[in-house]
């Protein structure tokens, strides 16, 4: 399910083991390590994978030893009890690694508390091992490290990058990279570093993919707001169900995105008999390109839902899940990009677009995000605001000719055409390019996802039209 990582394993310590025996734990785990901690609460499905590779179904009371990693389902929810009194809490869709923990009262200079949140989010209440010296304790995510001046917070990392919340005490986050290495113990102390306190009020420490400095800005209301408040059960149960309910939603919508695809037998000359583009470098409308990349309007009738509490880098065309989802059916899905979210029709039971008069009719662009991607890097592309889109009603064929540029990929043009399905969603591709959406049931609206393939990398993004 997910890339193991080998953990040297620490040398077994007798404090730990007498430590371990007072909390009731057993030394039973993987290689006779000695357990370090226990489950102490468990909703849902969640499993543990060893260091070797094998893995079981976690339940309460299951030990946990180091090199140990924590994985639950879109239903599991899980709090570890350690042997120094730490807790950590693991909600749903998740992954722990408990990288590192030792424990001796008598001996605090060697105590060291390393543990990586590869995905998702978890709370973290910091123990003995670290009381007496907070650089003793290190939090990673794929991106960035938390040590702590304070015992409590929340932290969460995906695709979009990390965020966390302090519900007591401070943190210290910085980005991995610049001489701060995953291997150290303790903040990341420097100018690229952010500090993040409990008394900041409604603040959160963020870094995202490719940045070299944390920053702190307004939280975003949600789950993690809600567990920071001690409402943890009902953070479990909230992120339980909307999880539940956004795979539904991809599963869904990726039945008429880029999964179910079929070939395109339109030429690019096709294309160009349909609808007359403005040069790539230059030309259109009028419109800078930045006012293109703005947030989909929650009264329109298609909305771009991102699953995320903060936007990607370079998407403000996205809005939380919960505000686009509201009174709307999902169309096309990108795991990366989110979901189009198309208002339901209350006239029509059948979900089919609606018989019209028109011909063929030109949209103008009016919301559009992109990016350049390598395979080992990510930087933000701009869409050009005379890009075209043209649908034709009485053939049910769309054409479209969109301009994108960025200073490493260059500028190039997405030209595609194809046939629009009865109940408005289109979806094509040929050996370079790829799009898929929708039109809304007023057929005033159009959105669209595409991926335009060039020699070094690849355009991908999103866009919304309108006449």
């Amino acid at each position: 399910m997910f890339r193991h990582q080998l953990v040297p394993a620490i040398r077994p310590l007798a404090a730990a083991v007498v430590a371990a025996c007072a909390l009731g734990l057993s030394s039973t785990g993987w290689a006779s390590e000695p357990a370090i901690g226990q489950v102490s609460l468990l909703i849902g499905v969640a499993r543990v994978v060893h260091i070797d590779g094998s893995s079981e179904v976690l339940r309460r009371g299951s030990s946990i030893v180091v090199g140990d990693r924590v994985e639950t389902s879109g239903n599991g929810h899980v709090h570890l009890r350690f042997i120094d009194k730490g807790a950590v809490s693991v909600r749903p869709d998740s992954v722990l690694e408990v990288q590192a923990y030792r424990y001796d009262a008598d001996k605090p200079q060697t105590n060291e508390v390393r543990l990586r949140v590869e995905q998702g989010t978890s709370r973290s209440i910091s123990g003995a091992a670290t009381e007496l010296d907070k650089n003793r304790f290190r939090l990673n995510t794929p991106i960035a490290a938390i040590g702590v001046r304070g015992t409590d917070f929340i932290v969460h990392t995906d695709a979009a990058g990390m965020r966390a919340t302090v519900a007591d005490g401070t943190i210290v986050v910085g980005a991995l990279g610049n001489g701060c290495s995953a291997a150290g113990l303790g903040p990341c102390v420097g100018a690229d570093s952010r500090v993040l306190s409990a008394d900041m009020g409604r603040l959160m420490a963020e870094v995202r993919p490719g940045e070299r400095v944390a920053r702190v800005v307004p939280v975003n209301a949600g789950v993690t707001e809600l567990a920071a408040n001690g409402a943890e059960e009902r953070a479990a149960a909230l992120y339980a169900a909307e999880t539940a309910a956004r795979t539904a939603a991809l599963q869904a919508a990726e039945t008429k995105g880029f999964a179910q695809m079929r070939d395109s037998d339109r030429t690019a000359a096709d294309v160009l008999a349909i609808v007359t583009p403005a040069p790539v470098n230059g030309g259109g409308t009028g419109t800078d390109a930045s006012v293109l990349n703005v947030a989909s309007s929650t009264t329109g009738q298609l909305v771009w839902g991102r699953w995320t509490f903060a936007s990607a880098t370079n998407d403000n065309v996205s809005v939380p899940f919960a505000l686009a989802q509201g009174g709307r059916d999902t169309t096309s899905a990108s795991d990366k990009f989110g979901v189009l979210w198309r208002s339901k029709d209350p006239t029509s039971a059948d979900g089919l677009l609606h018989n019209t008069t028109d011909g063929a009719v030109t949209f103008t662009l009016t919301n559009a995000t992109a990016s350049f991607e390598t395979s080992t890097r990510s930087e933000a592309a701009t869409v050009n605001p005379g890009s075209r889109l043209t649908l034709d009603f009485s053939r049910r064929t769309f054409a479209t000719a969109l301009g994108v540029s960025s200073p490493t990929g260059g500028a190039t043009e997405l030209r595609m055409a194809g046939d629009v399905a009865a109940d408005g969603t289109f979806a094509v591709r040929d050996a370079s390019q790829k799009v898929s959406g929708a039109v809304s049931f007023d057929s005033k609206e159009v959105g669209y996802l595409f991926e335009r393939s060039v020699v070094g990398g690849l355009f991908r993004g999103k866009t919304l039209w309108g006449r």
